[in-house]
């Protein structure tokens, strides 16, 4: 008996260096002033770590309290929440979009909330405007974001193919805001955050104090610079949540629990729903969930997020036959594919992952 925890105290040890390596020289390729990563097996956490720093002026270490934001990854609370408030019977996800707001363009009732759940309603994305990057310094209301586009075509039938969409998702921000009464950050404290006690998460605004919030880093003419201002009007709904590792932990493991949702229903989420007539899963590599991506990794169900946004970079990913989730936060833009990194550790701790070819990014 002794001989057998010998060497799994050895196995862990060794995984546990070479996870270390690893994340340090990801450190130096891509720039990244800090990183904080968490290894979730079985809803249990065995690994924990903040490298680097998350302020550099002020030589804060990163720890598992840091606070960063997560931009896109946060679009799977937004699913959590249009699916927590339809269990009640207050949306149904085949209804337009329109039927909650309908002050939108007559050209956008095809599209329902299952559509921009699954990121396949055709709407034009307000990130794509041509001057874009000369706006993201401007506070707005969400109807005057939403104005840049309003007055366009969707880009294709609703349903036919998959095209991420930042549009919808601040969409549905709005709609749950209708239907409740409620500020969406208010849902997100009341539905989510306090009932599984992430006490450090919450819909980013630069403006408030935030203990332990990570500052920003860009890579610019060979040097570590800070990110420069971006307003949250930019992303709200789609994107705009502040979160330490450690809660995203938490989320993790009543994913695990169902603590939220029961297990049936979860697994809707992450039900691979092709478009009618995109072949994303075979060409692309994966397909969508609601929410979330499913990547194609055969027989494997493998399902995640990534988020980017200026100065910071996240993912989480979920590789449910296994029963094991990589979580990666970083407070510097330059890794197009933080997933990559999950994947990488996530070989680590398992080596049929290892051997699996990296899926195109999410």
């Amino acid at each position: 008996m002794m001989g057998g925890q010998q060497f799994w105290r050895k196995k862990v040890m060794l995984v546990r260096s070479l996870i270390d390596s690893d994340l340090q020289a990801f450190l130096h390729q891509y720039h990244i002033p800090g990183l904080a990563i968490a290894v979730v097996q079985a809803g249990e956490l065995t690994y924990q770590q903040g490298y680097g720093f998350a302020n550099l002026e002020h030589s804060i270490p990163v720890t598992e309290h840091t606070v960063f934001e997560i931009a896109s990854v946060g679009k799977v609370f937004t699913a959590m929440l249009v699916v927590l408030l339809a269990d009640e019977g207050l949306l149904t996800f085949d209804h337009s979009v329109r039927d909650y707001l309908p002050d939108l363009p007559v050209a956008w009732q095809p599209v329902t909330l299952r559509h921009i759940l699954s990121h396949q309603s055709g709407l034009p994305s307000y990130t794509e405007v041509e001057d874009y990057w000369d706006r993201t310094h401007l506070n707005l209301p969400p109807l005057e974001v939403l104005g840049w586009v309003s007055h366009l075509p969707l880009k294709f039938k609703p349903g036919d193919y998959v095209s991420y969409d930042n549009t919808g998702f601040y969409l549905l921000g709005l709609v749950l805001e209708t239907v409740t009464g409620q500020s969406y950050g208010e849902l997100l404290r009341d539905r989510i955050f306090q009932s599984l006690h992430m006490t450090q998460s919450q819909i980013n605004d630069p403006t408030e104090l935030v203990p332990q919030r990570a500052a920003g880093y860009q890579w610019r003419n060979s040097r570590l610079c800070n990110k420069p201002y971006y307003s949250p009007a930019m992303t709200y709904a789609a994107g705009g949540h502040l979160a330490s590792l450690a809660d995203l932990v938490k989320w993790e493991q009543a994913l695990c629990k169902g603590t939220l949702l029961p297990h049936d229903r979860l697994a809707a989420l992450w039900q691979p729903r092709p478009s009618a007539l995109g072949q994303e899963w075979t060409t692309w590599g994966y397909g969508m969930g609601l929410g979330w991506f499913v990547l194609n990794y055969g027989d494997r169900r493998v399902v995640g997020h990534n988020g980017s946004i200026v100065g910071f970079a996240s993912n989480m990913t979920r590789f449910l036959d296994d029963h094991l989730t990589v979580i990666v936060l970083c407070n510097g833009d330059g890794i197009a594919r933080p997933d990559a990194i999950a994947k990488t550790v996530a070989g680590h701790c398992n080596a049929a992952i290892a051997a699996l070819p990296l899926q195109p990014p999410m």
